[in-house]
């Protein structure tokens, strides 16, 4: 399993066992709340991360 899976504060990136006991990524995107930390820690910088289409995304009032 790769770090994707201990750093994302949401659990976005979820790694499941196959049947064969291989890992596989599985990204739940309805998990984000777009605080970016995937695009910032990923040592490899395999993750770009971008806003959603329409620029939408959470309203966090009291911050």
């Amino acid at each position: 399993a790769g770090p994707e899976g201990r750093f994302c504060p949401a659990a976005v990136y979820e790694f499941v066992k196959n049947d064969d006991g291989s890992d596989r990524l599985v990204i739940n995107a309805q998990n984000c709340v777009h605080c970016k930390t995937c695009d910032i820690k990923d040592p490899t910088q395999n993750i770009v991360w971008v806003t959603p289409e329409g620029g939408g995304g959470p309203n966090y009032p009291n911050m």
